[in-house]
């Protein structure tokens, strides 16, 4: 009897026990059930989990077979926030193995996070999410020293079991898509597919604090990878501006400066697409141009002067370094004979090397050029030298004007942030040569030395495929340049027919040219005007006159003699051919000199 009444007691108190549970849970549902009642609990909560101050606007439980906690205007102070946050919750979660929260609806967020060394990831709650959606979520990303950047995620979903990632987001001006496997949210370990599309690369490069030219407007798509501080781009392919664009990219965070490393290649380069870096215009034959591309062609079409007006960014070297090689098959350059080019470039904190720059023509002819710019400093200096050497004059107007090898050296020094200052500041020298291998069309000598009777006759009778040629002898040209001003010193050409001279300078700060040409004939010559000619006007637009008091005096002088005799009027436009043969060795010896001297000091 006993017995049976502490079995009674048992049960009656087993009862009490689970009613009691019951009950608490009930009143715990109950509780947890209402904002007005459960938010304060909630952010009590998740502030001891996080170890973060916590603002959190309503927080509830909607109950049911996996319930619910949904957050409205919830942050965790420094780190997050989220209008929307609502945590399906799994209630075998506590097993081992399985995560708290089965999915994890977020909207309208925010999330802050540094890039390399001192870097942090997700908040670590997210460790006990199984899934996770996202839309509208704004990723804030921070460099040292460098403004905050942001990149919008539209719409991300990921499991973070298996680690399969997808997200669209927007940011630095371009649109970007994602997928692939990361170990988490933190996207450590990420591989997958990226395809990025925008107007301009160094706006993109930027919202993640690297360094960029400026480029039209471009669509890329190839591999994505992340180990540690360091993502990948490769093999990536697509299009910039006219221009195919392929090869690999690699940015490293893990140092104070990101470093950007790139093998890149076109097989066929839109030449005027690298124009935007200098404020150059350029001519869009696909798609649309893009504002920076705009304006900069509507400057130049307003604009008198050849030079662009263009001040160039020079923050961006002292933000990250960068290491590039770039080869470009096929090159398009408009009036330009190009066959390829090619070229490495070293940044390193704010000093550029591009060294060897490479330009090769057509028929042969390579131009080996080296480009410093050190922009430590707001005084930016720039140094470019280089040789060409094998170019064959047939490259020019397509043979029309002269055909056969020319040599070229040239070294300028520059001061200035911007090109026109740059080139108002130039120091150096520019010297070309040709020897007996050459030869000029006649229509060329015959228009130097305004022979006007030969010319007005080759213009009649000569057609560019049978073009009449006279043997160069020899050819030298020397531009001293101080203080932004070429001066000719001296500038020679001399054939079977003429001795072509050119005196003068040319200013490449206010791009005025002012030139004079004069040919003395070696035979006898029909037409030529005793003034000679000069080149004027600007680099944007040259212009060409006949020297007006000499020619008024041969008028002059035509006319008298016209009233003694007709036949006799044509004697003052008549040379007696009497020019000699210019020194073609010291001629040529002297240019030499020029360029030896100029390869000694650099």
């Amino acid at each position: 009897m006993a017995v049976k009444r502490r079995t009674v007691w048992s049960l009656a108190a087993t009862g009490v026990v689970l009613a009691g549970l019951i009950t608490g849970a009930a009143a715990f549902m109950w509780y947890l059930s209402s904002p007005d009642r459960a938010t304060g609990f909630i952010r009590n909560q998740i502030a001891l989990r996080t170890e973060r101050e916590v603002s959190l606007s309503a927080g509830w439980v909607d109950w049911g077979w996996k319930p619910v906690l949904r957050l409205r205007a919830v942050g965790l102070e420094g780190k997050a926030d989220a209008g929307i946050l609502d945590l399906r919750l799994d209630p075998f979660g506590f097993l081992v193995g399985q995560r708290v929260v089965e999915h994890a609806d977020i909207e309208a967020a925010a999330y802050s996070t540094t890039l390399g060394s001192g870097g942090s990831g997700p908040p670590g709650f997210l460790d006990q999410v199984a899934s996770v959606e996202m839309r509208q979520v704004r990723l804030d990303i921070a460099r040292p020293n460098r403004p905050v950047s942001r990149l919008y995620i539209t719409r991300g979903t990921g499991d973070l079991r298996s680690g399969d990632f997808e997200a669209e987001g927007r940011g630095g001006g371009a649109d970007l898509t994602l997928s692939g496997r990361a170990a988490s949210l933190s996207l450590d370990g990420f591989e997958g597919e990226m395809m990025v599309s925008g107007d301009n690369f160094a706006d993109f490069a930027a919202l993640f604090g690297l360094s960029a030219p400026d480029t039209p407007p471009f669509t890329l798509s190839g591999g994505l990878s992340h180990d540690s501080d360091v993502w990948r781009f490769a093999p990536f392919d697509g299009t910039v501006g006219d221009s195919d664009l392929s090869g690999e990219m690699a940015a490293d965070f893990s140092g104070n400066r990101p470093l950007l490393t790139a093998d890149l290649r076109s097989d066929l380069l839109d030449l005027d697409d690298l124009g935007v870096i200098i404020g150059a215009p350029s001519d869009v034959q696909t798609g649309e141009e893009n504002a920076q591309q705009a304006a900069i062609n509507a400057a130049y079409a307003a604009s008198p002067r050849l030079i662009p007006d263009a001040e160039l960014d020079f923050t961006r070297f002292r933000a990250a370094d960068a290491e590039v090689h770039f080869e470009a098959g096929e090159v398009k350059a408009g009036p330009f004979p190009l066959r390829s080019i090619s070229f490495d470039l070293v940044l390193r904190e704010a000093v550029m090397t591009i060294d060897p720059l490479v330009f090769e023509a057509p028929l042969g002819g390579t131009l080996d050029g080296r480009i410093d710019i050190d922009a430590r400093s707001d005084t930016v200096r720039s140094r470019a030298e280089g040789r060409l050497e094998g170019f064959d004059l047939r490259e020019i107007a397509q043979g029309r004007l002269a055909r056969g090898p020319m040599t070229s050296e040239f070294l300028l020094n520059l001061t200035g942030s911007d090109l026109r200052s740059a080139f108002a500041s130039a120091d150096g020298e520019i010297s070309l040569w040709t020897g007996a291998d050459a030869e000029l069309r006649s229509l060329a000598v015959e228009g130097a030395g305004l022979d006007l009777g030969e010319v007005f006759l080759l213009i009649l009778t000569e057609d560019n495929e049978n073009a009449e040629y006279v043997p160069v002898r020899c050819g030298a040209a020397r531009f001293e340049v101080a203080d932004g001003v070429a001066h000719a010193r001296p500038v020679v050409l001399d054939t079977e027919d003429s001795l072509i001279r050119m005196d003068g300078e040319v200013s490449l700060e206010t791009e005025i040219i002012t030139l004079d040409v004069d040919a003395d004939a070696k035979d006898v010559s029909w037409g030529s005007l005793l003034g000679g000619v000069s080149i004027g006007g600007t680099l944007r637009d040259p212009s060409v006159d006949i020297n007006a008091v000499a020619t008024v005096l041969q008028g002059g002088a035509a006319a008298l003699l016209s009233g003694v005799a007709g036949p006799l009027a044509a004697l003052p436009f008549t040379q007696p051919g009497l020019g000699e043969d210019a020194p073609c060795g010291a001629v040529l010896a002297h240019a030499q000199a020029v360029a030896d001297r100029e390869a000694q000091d650099g």
